[in-house]
């Protein structure tokens, strides 16, 4: 009996030290705003794609090397802004898929052709003034996309910022023209099948390889995927993120951006996200002086860096290679020191959630 009861134990913790965890992270909450110069809000398009899903369609982001053009109505953009990301949809419904590496550039301009006056020719359809390269060409990652799907129109499965903005004017009879150009991807350039949410509003049209000049994927499509054009602002919430996950024993790097310019950043990392001691959470900061402002994490440990003139910064953590860490949730936040964001002279950002794996 004995024996046997040591075996069964023998055999539990032989599976503890061998489980494969996958790590994970995932933002979670929101932050508030500072003075600094970022992405604001989120303008979905075309319109109908406000209030309605689609459906998932790999080209051009998940496609083998190709060029790829969009036609966005200018009635669907009355007012003048600047234009400083893209954001993509998951579907709302469908197969999901890993994240890969897309190597990209992106191209905005004005057109008068929408429809059935789009040409096949590319660069007919830059009718109406020269392109401004907003993305040049640059490896671009994009995440896992979420089992449980995106719950508002407005959940973004990746938003792609461009280092040039550009300043959208609206005139009679302009429309907004994206065009993309999809060189490679992490699985060989092959067809990857990452469907993004597509929809009909707008008109697209595609053609491979990238240097193509014509459309030669079929006809002008009365469809394209759901964007989110992201407005730039000069109030941006600080955003804390990373492109890795938390592993034992290896490094795990997290960033703050949107930070007003050289401010102080602490960054808070905890083990709970309901309770920071007797205090529950998340923990309202209006009545302290920062309205919308909120403690979401338990700050258990607390760094301060510098951000630098561009407002980001960043910090290493070194995850022991112990295999009791494993499921742990690591949360983080960053607070900003920004005097002229509210009477308390603070702004923070979204919470992160770090999943601890080994794999």
């Amino acid at each position: 009996m004995h024996s046997s009861r040591f075996l069964l134990c023998s055999l539990l913790l032989a599976g503890l030290v061998h489980a494969q965890v996958t790590a994970s992270w995932a933002p979670f909450g929101v932050g508030c705003p500072g003075t600094a110069t970022g992405l604001g809000a989120t303008q979905v398009l075309p319109a109908v794609a406000s209030h309605s899903w689609g459906s998932g369609n790999a080209i051009p982001f998940g496609w083998s090397p190709n060029r790829y053009q969009q036609v966005i109505t200018g009635s669907e953009l009355p007012t003048p802004f600047t234009i400083a990301a893209l954001a993509l949809r998951q579907p709302h419904t469908g197969a999901t898929a890993p994240g890969f590496t897309v190597d990209l550039e992106i191209r905005v301009g004005y057109t008068t052709r929408q429809g059935a006056s789009l040409s096949t020719t590319f660069a007919a359809n830059q009718d109406a003034g020269p392109m401004v390269t907003v993305l040049p060409r640059a490896q671009v990652a994009f995440p896992d996309q979420s089992p449980s799907y995106p719950q508002a129109y407005t959940d973004m499965v990746v938003t792609i910022p461009w280092p040039v903005a550009f300043g959208w004017v609206p005139q009679p009879g302009r429309h907004l023209l994206v065009d993309i150009t999809v060189f490679g991807n992490s699985a060989g350039g092959g067809i990857y099948g990452y469907p993004l949410d597509n929809i009909s509003g707008t008109w697209s049209l595609w053609g491979t390889p990238a240097t193509a000049t014509v459309a030669n994927g079929g006809a002008v499509r009365a469809f394209g995927f759901v964007m989110g054009l992201v407005a730039q602002t000069n109030t941006a919430v600080p955003s804390l993120h990373t492109d890795q996950t938390p592993m034992i024993g290896d490094q795990f790097r997290v960033r703050a951006s949107q930070c007003a310019p050289r401010a102080w950043v602490a960054l808070a990392m905890g083990l709970s996200r309901t309770q920071a001691g007797a205090v529950a959470l998340p923990f309202p900061l209006a009545g302290l002086g920062a309205p919308g402002c909120d403690v979401l994490v338990d700050p258990a440990d607390v760094l301060f860096l510098a951000a630098n003139s561009a407002g980001t910064t960043n910090h290493q953590y070194d995850i022991p290679n112990d295999i009791y860490l494993l499921r742990m949730h690591l949360y983080s936040q960053a607070f900003v020191v920004d005097p002229a964001a509210n009477a308390l002279g603070l702004a923070v950002s979204n919470g992160g959630d770090g999943y601890v794996g080994n794999q």
